[in-house]
C-alpha cells in the first residue's frame, strides 16, 4: 500500500468516525477490520485499493439480496426515470395502483390495502399502531436479544443494546426469552395486543 492510498484510507476512517459512527470505527479497529469498501458488483465487494475481494454475505440488508449493481435492476431503473421520480404520496399514483393490487393478490382473506413506507423501522411502528388500534390494547411482547429497527415503537420492541443509547423504552412494551413458551405464556393477558 502506497502512502497515498494510506492517507486515502485514513482520511476515510477520520471522516467516517467524526461523521457517521464513532463506534463502529473503533469496533473495527478493536478487531483488526480494515476493509473499506469501494467497487461492488454482484455479491462482491472490493476494497477501496482493489487488492481485497470478499462475498457479501450480510443478508439481512434486502436491498442487495439481488446483488450489488444488478445490471437487470439498474437497466430497470434507468428507464424507470425517463418517466418516473420519486412520486408524491398526496396524489394517486398507477405504479402504487399497480404495486398494491400485485401485493394484494399475495396476500391471504380480506388484506387489500398496502401502505408504503420508506424502511424496516417504519413498517414496524406502523405494524405495531395497526395492531393497538385493531384490539384497542396496548400491550406489545417481542423477545430479548431481537432487532427491529430504530424508530420509535420498533425501538422500544428491540432489545436494550439497541435502546440504552436512545433512552428509556415507551410504555406497554414486554420482552421474554426467545423460544421460551411458558414466559410468552405468562406475558400475554388481557391487554396484549401483538408479539412481535
Amino acid at each position: 500500500m502506497g502512502k497515498g492510498e494510506k492517507k486515502n484510507r485514513k482520511k476515510i476512517i477520520d471522516e467516517y468516525s467524526k461523521h457517521v459512527s464513532s463506534g463502529k470505527v473503533a469496533f473495527y479497529k478493536k478487531y483488526g477490520i480494515d476493509f473499506i469498501m469501494g467497487k461492488r458488483h454482484g455479491p462482491y465487494l472490493e476494497d477501496i485499493g482493489g487488492k481485497k475481494e470478499v462475498i457479501n454475505l450480510h443478508c439481512n440488508g434486502g436491498v442487495f439480496n439481488l446483488g450489488h449493481r444488478n445490471s437487470e435492476i439498474i437497466k430497470l431503473l434507468s428507464e424507470s426515470l425517463n418517466e418516473l421520480d420519486i412520486g408524491n404520496h398526496h396524489l394517486l399514483s398507477p405504479e402504487r395502483a399497480k404495486t398494491a393490487s400485485l401485493i394484494a393478490e399475495l396476500m391471504p382473506g380480506d388484506l387489500t390495502y398496502t401502505v408504503f413506507g420508506a424502511g424496516g423501522g417504519e413498517a414496524v411502528d406502523l405494524a405495531i399502531k395497526t395492531a393497538r388500534a385493531y384490539t384497542g390494547k396496548t400491550k406489545i411482547i417481542s423477545c430479548l436479544g431481537g432487532f427491529h429497527g430504530h424508530t420509535g415503537y420498533a425501538l422500544s420492541a428491540g432489545d436494550y443494546k439497541y435502546r440504552t443509547p436512545f433512552g428509556l423504552r415507551l410504555p406497554g412494551f414486554v420482552q421474554v426469552p426467545f423460544n421460551d413458551l411458558i414466559s410468552l405464556e405468562k406475558a400475554i393477558d388481557d391487554d396484549t395486543a401483538a408479539l412481535i
